[in-house]
């Protein structure tokens, strides 16, 4: 996403205008989802909560790769209809993430004695964190060695986004 962001304000000083404003945008939707979102929790269930992020990333991921899998980017049109979903996408995930997903998880360790409580989230915040980012990075610049840039790797990435979102539903 950030590349075609990249692409799409290749004016450094647009480019931080445009991440600058998004990052002002996901602080109030975060804002907005963690107000609503213990409501949510307590109207539909912990597993709704659980869910709604890798179910809103999945949808809304759809017309991202849409673009640009299948279309590609090389259309300012595209491009700009492939930033502006992708800007959406990572908006919404990041609120519902911070808003829902983060306190799910953290209601998990409630029935858990005290002991339990604080291997398992040593063992999650410090292990499984770190070990996700660097196995995703690692597999991300693997993407970037093969393909020469990631918007060109964007099929395989799809194909991976949405094994992980499954298994992740699954769990």
């Amino acid at each position: 996403w950030k590349s075609l962001v990249k692409r799409q304000y290749p004016d450094p000083l647009d480019y931080q205008r445009f991440m600058g404003n998004f990052s002002s945008i996901v602080g109030l939707a975060t804002f907005v989802v963690i107000f609503l979102g213990s409501n949510i929790i307590k109207i539909l269930g912990w597993r709704v909560g659980a869910l709604a992020t890798p179910a809103v990333m999945s949808i809304v991921a759809i017309p991202f790769f849409a673009c640009t899998v299948f279309l590609g980017v090389e259309n300012p049109a595209v491009l700009h209809s492939a930033t502006m979903i992708g800007t959406a996408m990572i908006l919404l995930s990041r609120s519902t993430k911070y808003g829902l997903f983060d306190p799910t998880t953290q209601m998990a360790y409630i029935p858990l004695d005290e002991e339990s409580k604080v291997k398992g989230k040593a063992a999650i915040d410090v292990l499984g964190s770190r070990v996700g980012k660097s196995g995703a990075s690692l597999f991300q610049q693997g993407l970037v060695v093969i393909f020469g840039n990631i918007i060109d790797a964007s099929p395989a990435v799809m194909v991976v986004f949405y094994a992980v979102s499954i298994g992740w539903m699954m769990a």
